[in-house]
């Protein structure tokens, strides 16, 4: 019997040493929980640094619109200023070649006043040489 006892409380001890040594199972569902936080925290990591790259290009974007829309009113600026100089240049010109034009029609009408005049000479000298 001192035996019997022996080996019950050997197998007791023995039971509660391995029992106590061996980590407790846990159950299917907790197991899959826990991986599903952890994709779900790892998910939420490369949303995070997905949204931080998108709000990076979004301000490099905003920056380069403005840098061509500042270029683009510096060009319309360029622009206006070429086409008044141009207006400018070409109504230079037609002045001059007008103020041209004006000047050798004076000039054309002064010849045929003359022409004229010469004309009127000529018909009244030989209606005097004629009597």
């Amino acid at each position: 019997m001192k035996k019997r006892t022996c080996s019950v409380v050997a197998a007791i001890v023995a039971a509660v040493v391995f029992t106590g040594c061996q980590q407790p199972q846990e159950a299917p569902n907790q197991q899959q929980g826990r991986l599903l936080a952890a994709q779900n925290a790892d998910l939420q990591k490369q949303l995070e640094a997905r949204l931080a790259e998108i709000n990076t290009l979004q301000k490099k974007y905003t920056q380069e619109l403005r840098l061509r829309d500042q270029e683009l009113i510096r060009c319309k600026v360029r622009i206006d200023a070429l086409q008044q100089e141009l207006k400018k240049g070409i109504d230079q010109r037609v002045q001059t070649i007008t103020a041209r034009v004006l000047d050798e029609n004076a000039k054309l009408r002064q010849e045929i006043e003359q022409l004229k005049a010469q004309i009127e000479k000529l018909k009244a000298a030989p209606a005097k040489e004629g009597k």
